[in-house]
């Protein structure tokens, strides 16, 4: 990525860790932006999900399917972003995954949610709830 505004992890009433706003963010701003070089992009047969488990377990958790495209891990705190079905933060163009902003003001210490269903194929296939439920195919 890198995340593009200040944030922090901290626990979350929504699920373990989340992430929060270091100070109020306004409506339409730029929050989160793909880098190559910080966050990785997998085949979903990639040989590194069978040969190191911890890998895997990592995408289990935080990685996210963008169709057509491939397995993305944020290699920073964005993959601490938890779901809201009426989410803070989404996609700038909702054709490209490539960068995220603000869907409405955020106050200082506020968790900032995304919506798991229109960024994640995956989540989308199966529905956030059976997907956060763990009921997901």
């Amino acid at each position: 990525m890198p995340l593009l505004i200040a944030t922090r992890v901290g626990s979350s009433p929504i699920h373990g860790l989340g992430l929060f706003a270091e100070k109020a963010v306004p409506a339409g701003t730029p929050m989160w932006a793909f880098d190559a070089r910080i966050d990785r992009l997998l085949a979903p047969d990639d040989s590194v999900l069978a040969d190191y488990p911890q890998v895997a377990r990592l995408i289990d958790f935080h990685g996210c399917v963008i169709e057509g495209v491939g397995v993305l891990l944020p290699g920073d705190d964005a993959r601490f972003l938890n779901h809201a079905d009426d989410a803070s933060v989404g996609r700038a163009d909702p054709a490209d995954w490539r960068l995220f902003v603000t869907r409405r003001a955020i106050a200082a210490g506020e968790e900032i949610t995304c919506n798991y269903e229109d960024i994640c194929a995956d989540v989308r296939d199966a529905g956030a709830a059976a997907y956060l439920s763990g009921n997901a195919g």
